[in-house]
Formats: structure tokens, C-alpha cells, sequence
């Protein structure tokens, strides 16, 4: 039925049971019918399938996450300060969420990919999501796009949002917020970087410093989550030594 359907619609090109699959997936997903089907897709197309991948996409679908994240934030809850905004932005958008995001409303069954991949492979799901989102506003418009971020990220009434900004992750944004209120530098260095070739992961050692001094350091198997995690040692370590931070768990 759905493979007529589409042979009927797109009558230049043979749609295969795959494709006949992800049509359903999107529409069901996205609730909108698609008029370039084509962009659904490649957002669903990893690189390590030959031909166009879901990249160009994924930049654009990032920038469209992160505004509309903050516009329903700065809506939804008008009497918090920035700190909450940009605590809640931040662990919205993390790739570790949008990962989870990703995974939770099928992502992963859909996304079109080569082998063999490497096996740290698990942002592809968060870059499809911000991918997909792009190819819905090239589609269908921003309204279309600002409601599928609206469903899968945000909620009716925010809720979720708020509980985000309650269970910190983004320790790095913290620890520059509260440097740039207090007039101090905040720098991270790259002291060391491993790559296992058996088990194809790299490990990254960075340090943190505030005013020259280094406070802490960390590892991680990508950059980010190094300093992440030094930003978390460090403001374990400098919790009760400056006025107006707390400690972290």
C-alpha cells in the first residue's frame, strides 16, 4: 500500500521496502507529509554510506535545536534567571541527551549506515536527530520544525526542560559562568592524547586552570567529555574555597 502510494507520488523514482518504511517512520515521527523525501532520507544516512551523508544537515538541524530550545525556555518559565536558561539549554542539547533522545523514539532502527563502523558510534544517533530537524525545516518550514523539537525535547508544559536544569551534566558551562562572574580566566589545556588501536578508542587527559594555577584534571574518551569531567573536579575541589559556589555531587 505504502510503496503504491509512493510510486504514485514520486513516479520518476522505484521506492524500495526500505524506503516504504522510512516514509511511514517519518510521517508517524515528524507529523507531516513529506514534499522532498529525499532530505528525510539523508538525514537518515550516516557517511559511512557512499554517497551524501547526513552532515550539512546536521549543522543546520544544531543551529534550529538550540534556538528553539531557548525561545520555549525563555517562554515557559519566566521567572528564572540565566543561570537556569543556560543550565537547561545546555543539558537539553548535550549529545549525551540527544543520543538518549534519539534512541528512544527509533532513531537507531532507522539510521542508514556502512560497515564496518567503530565501535564508539553512539553520537551518530544524536547528530541523525539534529539532522532530521533540519530536514524538516528545509521541508516544511520552521513552524513544522520548531513543533517536532517542541515533541521530542520540550514537552507541553516544559517539565522535562526543568528537570534537565535539575540534574546538571554541563559542569564546563557551570564553571565559566561563575569564572566570568567573578572576573577570573578559565582555561583548559590538552596534556595528553592516547588512541587504542585494538579497541579503537582514543583517551584524552586535559587540565583546568583559573588565573594560571592549574586546580584539576581529568580523563575522557573524547575531548569534551575530558573537560567535562575536569570542570567537575574542579569545582569539587574549589567548593567552600570561593564565595558564592557550591559543591558538586
Amino acid at each position: 500500500m505504502i510503496l503504491s502510494f509512493l510510486n504514485k507520488i514520486f513516479h520518476k523514482k522505484k521506492f524500495s521496502a526500505r524506503q516504504g518504511e522510512l516514509y511511514s517512520y517519518v510521517c508517524s515521527l515528524v507529523e507531516v507529509t513529506p514534499r522532498d523525501f529525499a532530505l528525510y532520507e539523508q538525514a537518515l544516512t550516516h557517511r559511512s554510506v557512499s554517497g551524501r551523508s547526513n552532515e550539512r544537515l546536521e549543522y543546520l538541524g544544531d543551529a534550529m535545536l538550540g534556538m528553539v530550545v531557548a525561545d520555549c525556555l525563555y517562554h515557559l518559565f519566566p521567572g528564572e534567571g540565566e543561570g537556569f536558561l543556560t543550565r537547561a539549554r545546555s543539558n537539553a542539547v548535550c549529545r549525551h541527551n540527544l543520543n538518549r533522545v534519539a534512541k528512544q523514539i527509533g532513531i537507531n532502527r532507522h539510521l542508514h549506515t556502512g560497515a564496518p563502523l567503530k565501535k564508539n558510534t553512539e553520537n551518530i544517533y544524536g547528530n541523525a536527530l539534529e539532522a532530521l530537524v533540519g530536514a524538516v525545516y528545509l521541508d516544511a518550514g520552521y513552524e513544522a520544525a520548531t513543533a517536532f523539537v517542541r515533541k521530542v525535547l520540550v514537552g507541553k508544559d516544559g517539565a522535562y526542560l526543568r528537570q534537565l536544569s535539575e540534574h546538571e551534566t554541563d559542569f564546563k558551562s557551570r564553571l565559566l559562568e561563575y569564572a566570568r562572574a567573578h572576573n577570573l580566566n578559565a582555561e583548559f589545556s590538552l596534556i595528553d592524547e592516547q588512541y587504542d588501536a585494538h579497541t579503537d578508542r582514543h583517551t584524552f587527559l586535559y587540565g583546568v586552570s583559573i588565573d594560571g594555577n592549574e586546580v584539576a584534571r581529568a580523563t575522557g574518551s573524547t575531548k569534551a567529555h575530558a573537560q567535562q569531567a575536569a570542570s567537575r573536579k574542579a569545582l569539587k575541589s574549589m567548593a567552600g574555597l570561593r564565595p558564592g559556589l557550591t559543591s558538586v555531587d
